[in-house]
């Protein structure tokens, strides 16, 4: 029987999305192998080695064939494929809709955060005298991510390189099926992450000739698809853009918003530009879910304003001269909606905008949907004259139907604005109309505003809520 799919696309994925993989590889595929099985070790392995494909098993440590078949976990490490993270008891809510099978004594429902914290260190500690590593990568148990009613990712993510968002392995496919779910999901230029039980055995299986069929196909198309483990794949987005090194980043994993990381504004005060909203904290405006970070504009009565929305900002937390600055956003859609990823000076308290500087990495105006602008503000050039440029899709493409990567490469004398890897704008000190206010530290923000001079207002033709999604914000420092 054919059971329900869910594919977890990580990183750039979206048909507008540009992402630079290894070997000029359109796609990137991670082939994930979930409990520690017989079939692992006895059928996947040997299959893999013989298309040389890298794969990630994310071994239950409590599991038989850990304890029984260690030497060749061991081995698979040594062959290069990664070992995850997976806990010690494999722990799963038993009040769960056919979870009668979990045990009591390995029922998250009745296991707290601390104690998910101890299993999965407990569980890197055995892994690592394993395979001899320190970074791997986390998937949770029954891709449930509540201990006691509590979330536990927070206190388990600095434990990994990353966490692996939830899905549903593909059980029962064909080759040819698994084949065109590659293609489906490649062809929008991300990460393509099938997660798989029992390979021609154990349980929630896949067969061996299906399977053998997929590696068959990824190993013949090297060229379309890099397939490797998922910690090289997360490095490789982190990591990968020519002369910078990664020096901060919020990826918004678990559910959420990391408060060591940004300070969410509660305002409506319009901001100079006589926006409608008021900026909440609440989580009807703010959350983390699903990988992203949502920030949601609601058309509601609150604090003496009919829109809400929210706004948020690394002031005090994260503040940087010069650097890479980038984020994988979609936008939301509709007259008189304005969202934006931006920079102040760290000194605007001090001395005022725009004497500070602001830096635009991407506005978009709802009545341009097909439209972000990159922008500087600072005396002299500021507001309605701030020196920018605009960066156009193809003719009838929208900004708000995929996600786009937005970033600034900020150097001495010079920011350069880019949109899906594409260089569109420059602005250097000769070339603005008043004082260079771009050498000193500035922070980083993002915010979804309602209304305001420059966007217009909500009309008849706006839908509400509108939300803007963050898959993840990165800061690069030039390489040594």
């Amino acid at each position: 029987m054919l059971k329900a799919i869910f594919v977890v696309l990580l990183g750039l994925q979206g048909a507008q999305a540009v992402e630079t993989w290894p070997n000029g590889a359109r796609a990137a595929v991670s082939l994930a192998y979930d409990d520690a099985l017989d079939s692992h070790l006895d059928h996947v392995l040997p299959a893999l080695e013989r298309h040389g494909l890298k794969a990630t098993f994310y071994l239950a440590l409590a599991n038989l064939p850990v304890r029984q078949r260690m030497a060749e976990w061991r081995t698979a490490a040594q062959q290069g494929h990664e070992l995850g993270n997976h806990t010690l008891f494999h722990q799963c809510s038993g009040s769960t809709p056919g979870h009668a099978w979990v045990e009591a004594h390995r029922d998250l429902d009745t296991t707290s955060v601390a104690q998910m914290l101890d299993q999965v260190r407990a569980a890197n500690t055995m892994l690592q005298a394993i395979d001899g590593k320190r970074e791997r990568t986390f998937n949770a148990p029954c891709f449930e991510q509540q201990a006691a009613g509590k979330s536990y990712w927070p206190a388990i993510r600095d434990e990994f390189v990353a966490l692996r968002p939830a899905g549903v392995a593909p059980v029962g496919l064909s080759g040819a099926q698994l084949i065109a779910l590659v293609k489906e999901q490649g062809a929008q230029g991300g990460v393509v992450n099938l997660v798989f039980h029992g390979i021609g055995g154990d349980y929630l299986a896949t067969s061996r000739e299906a399977h053998e069929e997929l590696l068959q196909f990824l190993a013949a198309h090297r060229d379309q698809y890099w397939t490797d483990t998922y910690l090289n794949i997360v490095r490789h987005q982190r990591g990968a853009k020519p002369g910078w090194v990664l020096d901060w980043a919020d990826e918004f994993d678990g559910d959420a918003l990391d408060m060591r990381k940004w300070v969410p504004e509660v305002a409506g005060h319009g901001y100079g530009n006589n926006e409608m909203q008021f900026y909440t904290a609440r989580k009807e405006n703010l959350r983390v879910e699903g990988g992203n970070l949502l920030v949601e504009a609601r058309k509601e009565a609150y604090q003496g304003k009919q829109y809400t929305s929210a706004r948020l900002k690394t002031a005090g937390l994260m503040e940087r001269q010069y650097g890479r600055f980038e984020a994988r956003i979609k936008v939301p859609r509709g007259q008189g909606i304005w969202p934006a990823f931006w920079m102040l000076g760290a000194d605007i308290d001090k001395v005022g905008w725009p004497r500070s500087g602001e830096i635009d990495i991407m506005e978009n105006i709802g009545k341009e949907p097909g439209i972000v602008h990159g922008t500087v503000h600072g005396p002299g050039y500021s507001g309605e004259n701030g020196f920018g440029a605009p960066s156009r899709l193809e003719e009838g493409l929208r900004f708000a139907d995929s996600f786009h990567v937005f970033a600034v490469e900020w150097e001495p004398g010079e920011i350069r604005w880019y949109r899906d890897g594409r260089h569109y704008h420059t602005a250097r000190p000769h070339m603005v109309k008043g004082e260079w206010a771009f050498e000193h530290p500035f922070f980083v923000l993002l915010n979804l505003a309602v209304g305001g001079y420059w966007p217009g207002y909500p009309d008849a033709g706006t839908t509400f809520p509108q939300v803007m999604l963050v898959d993840y914000v990165r800061v690069y420092r030039r390489g040594d």
